[in-house]
């Protein structure tokens, strides 16, 4: 009897954690439940040089032979290379870069970019041999509208201490994330998104004396925040 008893008390308890709240025998019921939880917020950033093909470089008015891309310029890859440019012209860069986002953020994420640095000349070495970025380097979403005196936004130099370009990938942002003034694009859903980008340089005459051929080089940083 004991052991019946036993058997009895287990096949209740049983039941009553199959059916839940409420007891085997009693009527069967329906309700609603909520449940919260949290999901770390992912952004993904992708950027992808010369994205396109017929990327590369086209002269404004005046400024000679039709530019071509310079050795370092490959499709889908490499460096947004202008190759050889005249100072005192305007110059518009298709298809330079191409910047993806995906993110599970549903308040959407902000794109940044500026340079690791202003403008640095070698090869000979101007003087000075730096020139401000924000002077000659400027973007533009792309469209086939686009030319080189469209209307564009100056990119600048960061102001925080970075090792970008000089053997290493690290900058650092004091409060968190860059400037306003480097926002290049506020998207506001979740999912997957590519935006292209055209680059404008624009070359006063004081760049670099007409004499001398000086190459100039600059890193442009892009990076993504959850909104």
């Amino acid at each position: 009897m004991k052991l019946r008893s036993v058997v009895t008390l287990l096949i209740g308890l049983l039941a009553f954690a199959v059916n839940g709240i409420g007891s085997a025998l009693a009527a069967p019921s329906a309700g609603s439940a909520q449940v919260k939880y949290k999901v770390l917020p992912l952004v993904k950033l992708t950027v992808t040089p010369n994205y396109q093909s017929g990327f590369g470089p086209t002269g404004g008015s005046g400024s000679g032979a039709t530019p071509a891309p310079g050795s370092l310029a490959v499709l889908d890859t490499g460096t947004v290379d202008f190759g050889s440019v005249i100072a005192g012209y305007q110059y518009l860069y298709k298809y330079a870069a191409s910047v993806t986002v995906q993110t599970n953020d549903s308040a959407g994420f902000i794109v940044y970019a500026e340079g690791s640095t202003d403008f640095n000349g070698s090869n000979p070495v101007p003087s000075p041999p730096t020139f401000p970025i924000s002077q000659a380097l400027f973007w533009i979403v792309s469209s086939a509208a686009n030319s080189p005196f469209s209307v564009a936004t100056a990119f600048n130099s960061t102001s925080s201490a970075n090792t970008v370009g000089g053997g290493g990938t690290t900058i650092t942002y004091a409060g968190g994330v860059p400037p306003p003034s480097a926002l290049i694009w506020s998207n506001s859903t979740s999912g997957t998104v590519t935006q292209g980008y055209d680059f404008q340089l624009r070359l006063p005459t004081s760049i670099t004396p007409s004499t001398t051929s000086t190459q100039f080089n600059v890193y442009v940083i892009y990076t993504a925040v959850g909104n």
